[in-house]
């Protein structure tokens, strides 16, 4: 009985000394983790509206967040497009996309912010092919409509084409790209 007691209070000592050193990392490493994420988000940002130079903020009065873009530093004039989050649920994460959209609510480009989809499959949301400079499955939506967006087995280029394997990866993508950018359409017009 006392051998157990022993080992239940060295136990207990070594995961509060495991518990207190992974808080004190934590500690020490959260303001840079917020850097890298601010950093990754104004990244996606610039690749969802390449022809922006900066963005503002912008919240509804229900909670809507969305991004003004304007072509130069000063702000000045009307934006040359907007930009929203974007989160759909996938296979096995929430996949977190930069939508931007110019005036017209045509889409300028698409960036996976965040994504923790299965490797080989729906990690190809994010494949670059042979030759290509950008992912294939993000093209796609490059200057389309919310209609056009519909996610298709066979290539047809009105629609989105699924990836083999990964349908669910690529519905998520495209079903919460479509949702932002009707919620940018009843925000802006």
């Amino acid at each position: 009985m006392g051998e157990i007691v022993r080992l239940a209070g060295v136990l207990t000592l070594i995961t509060g000394i495991a518990a207190t050193a992974l808080s004190n990392v934590y500690m020490l490493a959260r303001d840079r983790i917020a850097q890298v994420e601010s950093a990754r988000e104004e990244e996606a940002r610039r690749t969802a509206l390449p022809q922006a130079a900066v963005f503002s903020a912008d919240t509804t009065a229900e909670g809507f967040v969305f991004y003004r873009g304007w072509a130069d530093s000063t702000a000045a004039g009307e934006p040359v497009g907007y930009i929203t989050l974007a989160l759909g649920k996938g296979y096995s994460s929430r996949v977190r996309t930069m939508v931007g959209v110019d005036r017209e609510m045509k889409i300028t480009g698409i960036k996976i912010a965040f994504q923790q989809e299965t490797p080989g499959l729906g990690t190809r949301i994010e494949e670059v092919r042979r030759g290509d400079k950008t992912p294939w499955f993000q093209e796609q939506f490059r200057g389309k409509t919310r209609e056009y967006l519909e996610v298709v087995r066979t290539a047809d280029p009105e629609r989105i084409e699924a990836i083999t394997g990964a349908t669910i990866s690529s519905e998520a993508v495209t079903s919460s790209v479509r949702k932002a950018v009707e919620q940018l359409e009843q925000v802006i017009r």
